[in-house]
C-alpha cells in the first residue's frame, strides 16, 4: 500500500537522492518541502517545493506506468492550493515534458537542461500586459534595468543617470525576491527617492519572471556551476521572449562588473543573447574602491557612516543611519 512520507531524515533524504539519480536528475538543496511516496519500506517516487517552484519529481523506473507522476504531482500541488499559493512554476526534462503539459500547465521556456513551466492561473502574458498597462510612456526608445540595490549606491544611481539622458525612457525591474538583508518595500522607497529627479524613470516590480526563485535560484547562492549557467539563460531567455516585446525594449543596461564572479558570467551570458540591445556601462570608482553594493554592506556591519556618505545617495545614507537601518545589521 502506497503512503506519503515528509522527507526529513538523512535516510528519507538518501531514498531521494537514490531515485533522482536512477532517473538521471540531480539533487537540489534548494527546497523548502520534499515528499516522497513509499511502496512499504521502498520510495518508489518523490517530488519536492522550493515556495511556489515544483521540481525533482522523479519515479522508480520500476514502477512506472502505475499513475505515480500525477500522485505525487497532486500531492504537491495541493499542498500549494491549501497555503493559499494560486500561481505556481515547474521545473521538468525534456523527456517529461508532454505529460505536464497534459496537466494543465504551458511551457515558458526551455534549454537543453532546464524546461520550466507555469500553472495556467495568471500567466507571464497576462502578467506582463498587465503591468505594461500602467505605464504612460514618451515617443522614442525605452531601455531597461534590472536591478536588486541592496542597498541603492551612488553606482546604481550612475548607472541610471546614464541611461536616462541616452533614452526617452526608463524601466527599472526591482528584484521582487526578499533574499537580500534590505526587504523589497525598503529597497523600492530607496529608489523612488534616488531618482525621483529623473522624470522618465519607471521603476516596476520584476515578477516572478526575473532574478527569481523560479527563474534564477542560483542567483542568490552567487555560484558558478553549469546549473547556474543553464538558470542564466533562461532568465535572460524570458526577458529576451516576453518582456521585450511586451514591454517595446530597445536595450538592456548594466553596469561591468570586475569584482564578482557570477555577476560578470551573468553579463557575458546577456551578451550573447541580447547580442546588440546590451549596453554595457563601466561601473562607477570612487577613490580606490569600485561603488558596490556590497562594499555598503560592510561598511554597515562595521558601522562606518563617514564612508557610507561617499558611496550613496542621501536617502540610503539616511536610512542606513536610523534606527530601522541600523537594526538591520546590529542587534542592540
Amino acid at each position: 500500500m502506497y503512503h506519503f512520507v515528509d522527507c526529513m531524515s538523512k535516510t528519507e533524504l538518501n531514498d531521494v537522492k537514490h531515485l533522482l539519480t536512477l532517473n538521471h536528475l540531480s539533487f537540489d538543496d534548494n527546497v523548502t518541502q520534499t515528499v516522497g511516496i513509499y511502496d512499504g519500506e521502498v520510495m518508489v517516487a518523490t517530488g519536492s517545493l522550493d515556495s511556489n517552484v515544483i521540481k525533482m519529481i522523479a519515479v522508480d523506473p520500476s514502477h512506472q506506468g502505475e499513475n505515480l507522476t500525477a500522485l505525487i504531482l497532486s500531492h504537491l500541488m495541493s499542498i500549494l492550493n491549501d497555503r493559499g499559493i494560486q500561481k505556481y512554476f515547474l521545473f521538468t526534462t525534456q523527456k517529461s515534458k508532454a505529460f505536464f503539459l497534459n496537466y494543465n500547465f504551458s511551457l515558458i521556456y526551455e534549454n537543453e537542461t532546464i524546461v520550466m513551466l507555469e500553472n495556467k492561473f495568471d500567466t507571464i502574458i497576462e502578467r506582463l500586459t498587465r503591468l505594461k498597462s500602467t505605464l504612460t510612456l514618451n515617443r522614442g526608445t525605452t531601455a531597461a534595468i534590472v536591478m536588486n540595490c541592496n542597498p541603492v549606491t551612488l553606482g546604481h544611481l550612475y548607472l541610471i543617470e546614464k541611461c536616462s539622458t541616452q533614452n526617452d525612457n526608463v524601466l527599472i525591474f526591482l528584484v521582487e525576491e526578499n533574499k537580500s538583508v534590505f526587504p523589497y518595500p525598503v529597497r523600492l522607497e530607496l529608489l523612488q527617492k534616488s531618482t525621483k529627479h529623473l522624470k522618465n524613470v519607471h521603476i516596476l516590480p520584476s515578477t516572478p519572471y526575473i532574478i527569481s526563485t523560479a527563474t534564477f535560484p542560483t542567483y542568490f547562492l552567487k555560484e558558478t556551476s553549469e546549473r547556474s549557467y543553464a538558470y542564466m539563460d533562461l532568465d535572460i531567455s524570458i526577458f529576451n521572449k516576453y518582456f521585450i516585446p511586451i514591454f517595446s525594449i530597445d536595450f538592456r543596461y548594466v553596469g561591468s562588473e570586475p569584482l564578482d564572479p557570477a555577476t560578470n558570467a551573468y553579463n557575458e551570458t546577456m551578451k550573447k543573447i541580447l547580442r546588440d540591445k546590451l549596453v554595457i556601462i563601466e561601473r562607477l570608482r570612487n577613490k580606490e574602491n569600485v561603488v558596490s553594493a556590497s562594499l555598503i554592506r560592510k561598511f554597515a556591519v562595521e558601522k562606518k557612516y563617514d564612508m557610507i556618505k561617499l558611496y550613496t545617495p542621501a536617502p540610503t545614507y539616511k536610512f542606513l543611519k536610523s534606527k530601522k537601518g541600523k537594526a538591520l545589521f546590529h542587534h542592540e
